[in-house]
């Protein structure tokens, strides 16, 4: 583990108790003994010092400058502000939204929501409000892992409600991208990115196994999304998620980093 997730309803308070399940997973897992310190993140992004009591409690200080006292491998700040990727993500079946989760919450992405398109082979209107809740608390749980192992300094957050892609059109923020399987009129992914600032939002939708329909395009052009074509191999719906995330991350890093930032 090289940071410490701090659970979301962590406040800033000097100490706080673990669950036993936290506990375990600290002193039998790690084995962390009293006194052992180590970093730690909260649900907005903060870095804090972070120091095992007795009784499974943890002591809580404010890491001077956002930098841990302990050695960590947290990704780079760049310098101030980023701008914050959202992946909507279309449902894909099995647990490759399991898989989507993991990689995009490694790679540093703040928020995930999963989008109900026309050619997803999963309804999740048909689960019921358990089926829905167990889902979301085996994501969250995985979010959670990846933000400890990969030193992740995004709070990488989830959406609990799924939303159609007509919500979508109505809800994406700043700078919205369609990855699309063919051809459409459009600009080069470094055109639509270059003018990007550090504080803005950049949508991502990836859609499906099915890919996106001639009407769902259609309603994304018409609400602002701007098509782009992966111009590789065939992806599968997760390695196109992967890619898509990683080819901007690349572009704004490269464009906010070498003074191209207007």
């Amino acid at each position: 583990m090289r940071q410490y997730a701090l659970p979301r309803s962590f406040a800033g308070e000097e100490t706080f108790k673990l669950s036993e399940k936290e506990a375990r997973y600290l002193e039998k897992v790690l084995r962390f003994s009293v006194g052992t310190e180590f970093s730690g993140i909260d649900a907005y992004g903060g870095i804090w010092d972070l120091t095992l009591l007795p009784d499974s409690t943890i002591r809580c200080s404010k890491a001077m400058k956002g930098m841990p006292k302990t050695t960590s491998d947290t990704l780079p700040s760049f310098q101030g502000p980023f701008p914050r990727l959202h992946l909507y993500q279309c449902l894909c079946k099995g647990k490759k939204d399991e898989t989507i989760v993991r990689m995009a919450t490694e790679t540093g992405v703040w928020a995930i929501t999963f989008v109900q398109s026309r050619f997803c082979t999963v309804d999740l209107s048909e689960k019921s409000g358990k089926a829905l809740a167990s889902r979301n608390e085996r994501l969250e749980a995985i979010i959670k892992e990846a933000i400890q192992q990969s030193g992740s300094s995004v709070p990488t957050t989830l959406t609990e409600a799924t939303i159609s892609l007509k919500e979508l059109a109505h809800t994406a923020k700043g700078t919205k991208l369609f990855f699309h399987q063919d051809i459409l009129e459009q600009k080069s992914l470094p055109d639509l990115l270059s003018g990007s600032s550090r504080d803005e939002e950049i949508s991502i939708l990836v859609g499906s196994e099915g890919g996106l329909s001639d009407e769902e395009c259609n309603t994304l052009l018409d609400s602002g999304f701007h098509p782009v074509l992966l111009k590789t191999n065939i992806l599968r719906a997760e390695t196109a998620a992967l890619y898509a995330i990683s080819a901007c991350q690349v572009i704004l890093t490269e464009h906010l980093t070498t003074g191209g930032e207007s």
